[in-house]
């Protein structure tokens, strides 16, 4: 799971995209052939945009690529990664304190009134989706042994034995 600030394809934008909106396309398939040549990466997820967008390219089709909406602005929410062996699941949620809701009101008439187009994304599954993939080897690194502590909390330290010729 890679987190990035840009997405590396911006498609089906609204708005036009400048080259400060994304990363250069050179830059974005060296990343992508990297992705695709590393079995365990299967999520970019990716902000900069303030839109809720979940694409797939063919140069790495088993990383999702996620861009995500901005807490600050309409739609007002957050995504929740839940990771399972057998897949993982991705949620947006609202923000529902009366504050945040007051101000995604205020905040969806931005852009002449069409951020909402942009930001909450073409389909429910730019918000919502389930992918299965084998997330099996994925799991706990495992703890180094603690050394033994003494009993006033003090990890003890083997002291060389001066008697020893």
């Amino acid at each position: 799971m890679v987190f990035g600030h840009h997405p590396l394809t911006v498609r089906d934008a609204l708005f036009p995209v400048s080259p400060g909106q994304r990363l250069g396309r050179r830059q974005a398939r060296a990343i992508l052939r990297a992705y695709a040549a590393a079995p365990g990466v299967f999520l970019h997820h990716a902000g900069h945009t303030h839109r809720n967008k979940r694409t797939r390219v063919p140069l790495a089709p088993q990383v999702t690529l996620q861009e995500v909406g901005a807490a600050k602005e309409y739609p007002s929410g957050f995504f929740l990664l839940r990771i399972h062996s057998g897949g993982y699941a991705l949620n947006f949620f609202r923000a529902r304190r009366t504050e945040a809701l007051e101000w995604n009101e205020r905040s969806r008439r931005q852009a002449g009134g069409l951020w909402p187009y942009h930001a909450l994304g073409r389909t429910v599954a730019d918000r919502n989706s389930v992918a299965v993939y084998d997330l099996s080897g994925i799991g706990r690194p495992a703890q180094p042994s603690a050394p033994p502590r003494s009993p006033q909390g003090m990890t003890a330290v083997p002291t060389p034995r001066l008697d020893a010729a």
